[in-house]
């Protein structure tokens, strides 16, 4: 068996929330009107893969993407798919992809 997965991070994602409540509709606006103000928590940063056969998102979110939080995602990925398939991860050529930390984990 076989799992095939193409993965990317996406950092920058900003947190944020409302500063205002949402205004109800009334007779001279319809829709719930929101305020453009919004207060930033901060950012994060997706790292996923999708199994391109199945379709099945395997992510986890953190604050960083080092060779650190790869290997975590690695970790997540093997612990989805039983000890006999075959898992192939298509990357980028990102550092942390090929670094020592990351090879070292590979290789046990």
């Amino acid at each position: 068996m076989r799992a095939i997965l193409s993965y990317d991070e996406k950092p920058g994602i900003q947190a944020t929330g409302n500063i205002y409540p949402d205004l109800s509709p009334d007779e001279k606006h319809p829709y719930i009107s929101r305020n453009h103000d919004y207060v930033r928590y901060g950012t994060i940063t997706l790292l996923a893969g999708i199994d391109l056969v199945s379709g099945a998102v395997i992510h986890i979110i953190r604050e960083k993407h080092r060779s650190k939080e790869f290997i975590e995602w690695l970790k997540v990925l093997d612990g989805n798919y039983p000890k006999n398939v075959k898992i192939t991860v298509i990357l980028d050529n990102l550092k942390v992809h090929t670094s020592s930390e990351t090879r070292k984990y590979l290789l046990t």
